[in-house]
C-alpha cells in the first residue's frame, strides 16, 4: 500500500513560520514521571539548530546502509532534563528538508521544547509493513541513537507525518506497542492490523482531497479503482481501538473546519479529527501553498503544527 504523490511536486522554498502558542496540559491530567534515557547527563551535540530550517543533517549507519535525518534541538535543551522527541515523516516523492520547511515542525517544535527528528526514506518511499523492514530498523536505530546522545523522555516519543509519512507513522506506532506516545496524521489515517491501543490520535483531512478521498467508499488518484474507507470511518475505528465511550462530539472551529472528538478513551487517550471543508491533500496552516491542480486547496483556518504540538504535550505515554 502506498500513498502516492507525483515525484518532484513537493519542491519547496524556505519560508518563515509563526511561533506556536504555548502548550498546556489539562488541569485534570496527571502525567507519568519523565523517564530519561542514557543520554541524560551527556554534553549536548553542538550546532544542531544553526540553519534557517531549525535543524541540521545527520547520518546513521544501520546495517550496510548509511541513512540520513535532520535534527532540531531546543535552545533551552539541558542534558539533565528529559526532553520529548517527535519523529516527523515526509510523504511520497518528498524528503526531510522539504518537510521541515513545509510543516515548520522542527523550528516550532524546538521552540516549544521538543527534539524533532525528520528522517529520509530510501528513494522517497517508506515501507508500509509490520514486518521488520529496513525502515522500521532505521527508526528503531534512530530512537536508540538519539536516546544515547540526548536526554530523551522515553514516555514522550511521538510520530507525525503527511500522506505516506502519515501511514508510516501509524506503522511505527503499531509495530512497537507502547513505544510511541501519540501520533499526528495529515491526509491519511487508515488504521492497520494488528495494532495495540490505546494510541492518542490527532488527524487532519480535507473533504476535497483528490489523492486520498475523505468520503467513505471514495476513489482517489493514489488508489485508482479502489474504494477506500473514509476519514470519519477511520477515526471511528481508532476510537474503538482506544476504547472510547460514546460517539464523536462535533464543533465548528472555523468557517470551513469542523473538529470531531472522541472522549472517555482508555488510559487518558483521545481521538480527534479536523475535517477541512473543501481542503486538499495538504498540511493545514503551512506557509507553503502546493499546486491546487494536483493537491487541492490549502487552508489557513487551522494550524496543524501548533495543534499537534499541543496535543503531544497533553499526551505522554501511559506506562
Amino acid at each position: 500500500m502506498a500513498v502516492a504523490a507525483a515525484a518532484g511536486t513537493f519542491s519547496l522554498v524556505a519560508a518563515s513560520v509563526t511561533a506556536a502558542s504555548a502548550a498546556r496540559r489539562p488541569a485534570d491530567s496527571i502525567p507519568p514521571p519523565a523517564a530519561g534515557t542514557a543520554g541524560c547527563g551527556r554534553a549536548p551535540v553542538p550546532g544542531a539548530t544553526t540553519t534557517g530550517t531549525g535543524d541540521v543533517v545527520q547520518s546513521l549507519a544501520v546495517g550496510s546502509q548509511t541513512r540520513s535525518y535532520r535534527i532540531a534541538v531546543p535552545d533551552r535543551y539541558r542534558s539533565t532534563s528529559p526532553t520529548p522527541l517527535i519523529l516527523l515523516f515526509h510523504g511520497s516523492g518528498s524528503n526531510a528538508l522539504q518537510t521541515s520547511v513545509y510543516t515548520g515542525m522542527p523550528a516550532r517544535g524546538a521552540r516549544n521544547g521538543f527534539l524533532v527528528a525528520t528522517p529520509d526514506a530510501v528513494a522517497e518511499q517508506w515501507q508500509l509493513s509490520h514486518a521488520n523492514t529496513a525502515d522500521l530498523s532505521f527508526v528503531s536505530a534512530l530512537i536508540a541513537s538519539l536516546s544515547a546522545r540526548y536526554c530523551v523522555d522515553s514516555t514522550r516519543i511521538y510520530a507525525a507525518g503527511i500522506s505516506l509519512g502519515s501511514e508510516f507513522s501509524i506503522i511505527v506506532a503499531c509495530a512497537v506497542p507502547h513505544r510511541i506516545a501519540a501520533i499526528g496524521l495529515v491526509a491519511a489515517e487508515f488504521p492497520v492490523r494488528p495494532c495495540t491501543g490505546p494510541i492518542p490520535v490527532m488527524a487532519f483531512h480535507g473533504t476535497a482531497d483528490p489523492l486520498v478521498p475523505y468520503t467513505n467508499g471514495g476513489v482517489g488518484k493514489s488508489y485508482p479503482g479502489v474504494h477506500l474507507p473514509g476519514a470519519e470511518e477511520n477515526l471511528a475505528a481508532w476510537a474503538r481501538l482506544d476504547r472510547c465511550r460514546g460517539t464523536a462530539r462535533f464543533r465548528p472551529v472555523a468557517t470551513a473546519v469542523v473538529r470531531r472528538t472522541f472522549d472517555g478513551c482508555a488510559g487518558g487517550s483521545a481521538v480527534v479529527l479536523y475535517s477541512v471543508i473543501g481542503g486538499g491533500h495538504t498540511w493545514p496552516g503551512s506557509p507553503i501553498v502546493l499546486p491546487s491542480a494536483v493537491f487541492g486547496p490549502t487552508t489557513d483556518q487551522v494550524d496543524a503544527t501548533g495543534l499537534m504540538l499541543r496535543f503531544f504535550e497533553q499526551h505522554p505515554a501511559q506506562r
